[in-house]
């Protein structure tokens, strides 16, 4: 059968018109467009509309579109797709597997991703010439990056696109669409006052006897930096401060080594310098005689001599030792003397440095499920050396990949029934996040202030 295009304007079905910004987000030509930023805006009912044009300008287009799980598409985006969706050019409504047909051959799935952290994988066997996630901030960056990889339906003429919408939210789509000025993307900002002609009479100000002022800001002027949620224990702002504050490198000198647990994980090493941090390695998988070499290797390229006749006495270096990361503590300790006696050569081989002080590293293990030392206040080692990192926070600076910040606003905490604080579980940040939070741990282990028990015990990092 021969299929012919059917064109029809958006303004038959709805008027755009009546929104400048749903106009601007439906005639924007690059292929990542993220529209709203603020509640009342118009959100689904752009997204629903552009994907429905997309349907009828690429006959036999197959896009998909979806929130998070399905109750809440049942419930929000479900009753605008109906009420958008032009019946006389449906030529099928399959309710149970939630796919539409239309008499040009074009097809949309639609619904939920799934409330289990891999149930997007499903959708990984398809190849769509849209996909269209509403509310995004619900997905994660990598439910992102693997459904993008789907845009590859093989059809003449065909443009592809991936719309989405939002609230503002701190993460990954801040980072992507507002930040870091990525090509090919673009933040269409919409707010209730842009979409007055679609609201309730006195919507905006219902709105404001309800929020307190941070979510006003946020969800009625689109205020970005506004948003923060109760439990984070990194805020916004303050991350985005030492992001870009100016490298300062000082002492002590400190490495944090976070190391992989599963093959999806990564083991990365942070070297600290005073109250700055760096990457020193980031890769996938655990290799013991890597990752240690690669943490003699950064040692042995500082100016250490220098360093030295400045008044550095040792170098710790700290290591979640909790399952493989016990490995590399011990290959470490067996190094030890062995880089000591090459720390001492070098000193000696400037003859007015002999009457240096013996030079030492420490090799300390991280066990996050350890007593804290304040025990009245933290559930256990982890939650204390986070909350240490956070009150360092407003001085450090932290020259790192943008992503990682990601990382730290997926990190939250709650008070138990005893009093204390303790952080989410790192699976959890895992599901929440798409992948292990394994940059911003080894940041923190690197501040992070693990006393011998010889030492007193004070819970704060210097």
């Amino acid at each position: 059968m021969n299929i012919n295009p059917i064109t029809i304007n958006l303004a038959e079905r709805y008027d755009p018109r009546r929104n400048k910004k749903q106009m601007e987000f439906h005639s924007r030509p690059e292929m990542f467009k993220l529209y709203g930023g603020a509640l009342g805006g118009g959100k689904t009912a752009a997204i629903i509309n552009e994907s429905i044009q997309l349907l009828l300008d690429y006959p036999g287009n197959f896009g998909l579109l979806m929130r998070k799980t399905w109750p809440s598409f049942r419930d929000t985006v479900f009753p605008q797709l109906e009420k958008f969706t032009p019946r006389e050019l449906v030529a099928s409504w399959n309710l149970t597997e939630k796919l539409i047909e239309f008499v040009n051959g074009s097809r949309l799935r639609y619904g939920g991703i799934g409330d289990s952290p891999n149930d997007w994988q499903k959708f990984m066997g398809g190849e769509y010439g849209f996909i269209a996630l509403d509310q995004a901030e619900e997905f994660t960056e990598q439910e992102f990056k693997m459904l993008a990889t789907r845009l590859r339906l093989n059809l003449p003429g065909i443009r592809y696109y991936f719309l989405l919408t939002c609230n503002p939210s701190q993460g990954w789509l801040k980072e992507r669409f507002i930040e870091s000025h990525q090509p090919n993307h673009v933040f269409i900002p919409a707010l209730p006052t842009d979409n007055l002609a679609n609201l309730p009479p006195g919507y905006i100000e219902n709105l404001k006897q309800i929020l307190d002022e941070n979510l006003a800001n946020a969800l009625l002027k689109g205020d970005w930096n506004a948003v923060g949620a109760p439990d984070d224990v990194y805020g916004y702002l303050q991350l985005s401060e030492a992001f870009s504050r100016k490298p300062e490198d000082g002492f002590p000198v400190e490495y944090g080594i976070d190391a992989a647990r599963s093959g999806v994980d990564r083991t990365v090493i942070v070297r600290r310098q005073g109250l700055t941090a760096r990457i020193v390695f980031s890769a996938q998988g655990l290799d013991l005689m890597q990752t240690t070499g690669i943490v003699w290797r950064d040692i042995f390229s500082l100016p250490l001599s220098r360093m030295i006749d400045a008044g550095l006495k040792k170098i710790t270096i700290k290591v979640d030792a909790d399952g493989l990361g016990a490995g590399i503590v011990d290959r470490l300790r067996e190094q030890k003397a062995e880089k000591e006696i090459r720390v001492s050569e070098l000193a000696k081989s400037e003859p007015s440095k002999e009457d240096r002080k013996p030079f030492r590293f420490e090799i300390l293990e991280i066990h996050g499920a350890a007593a804290a030392r304040d025990k009245s206040r933290f559930k256990n080692l982890r939650a204390e050396i986070h909350w240490g990192m956070r009150e360092l926070l407003k001085d450090l600076s932290l020259p790192l990949p943008r992503e990682v910040m990601s990382q730290f606003l997926s990190i939250k905490y709650r008070v138990n029934s005893a009093g204390q604080i303790e952080i989410l579980e790192k699976e959890k940040i895992k599901e929440k996040l798409g992948r292990s939070p394994d940059e911003a741990e080894a940041v923190i282990y690197a501040f992070a202030y693990i006393a011998p028990e010889v030492e007193p015990n004070i819970w704060r990092p210097r």
